[in-house]
């Protein structure tokens, strides 16, 4: 799995994940700040995988099951969510592009 991790229209961090999601290579495109979510020497598939469970819906939310059902999913498994949401949260400014794609914030964003 590829993509670049954006706040809002800037590339701050390509992630490159191996097919066994067993190695990720992180390349920070902005320095450490509040526009990286990958801030410090921790570079791990933990922390990538953590970036994307946080843009997912909580695995004890009552109505999961039918959000899941809706979405098309069998679980609440965050590199599903990524694909089909990009990653975007009411909460930051923070989304997912793939490469080939050239959506804009504008494009994704919720609020």
């Amino acid at each position: 799995m590829v993509f670049t991790v954006m706040h809002m229209d800037e590339p701050v961090a390509n992630v490159t994940i191996s097919e066994d999601k067993k190695n990720v290579e992180i390349q920070k495109l902005v320095p450490d700040s509040i526009k990286q979510p990958f801030g410090g020497n921790k570079l791990n598939l933990e922390r990538v995988y953590d970036f994307l469970k946080g843009r997912c819906y909580e695995d004890g939310r009552a109505d999961l099951q039918e959000i899941l059902l809706q979405a098309g999913l069998a679980s609440n498994n965050p590199w599903e969510w990524v694909k089909i949401t990009h990653g975007v949260t009411y909460e930051d400014m923070f989304w997912v592009r793939f490469p080939d794609e050239d959506l804009t914030w504008e494009d994704v964003r919720v609020r």
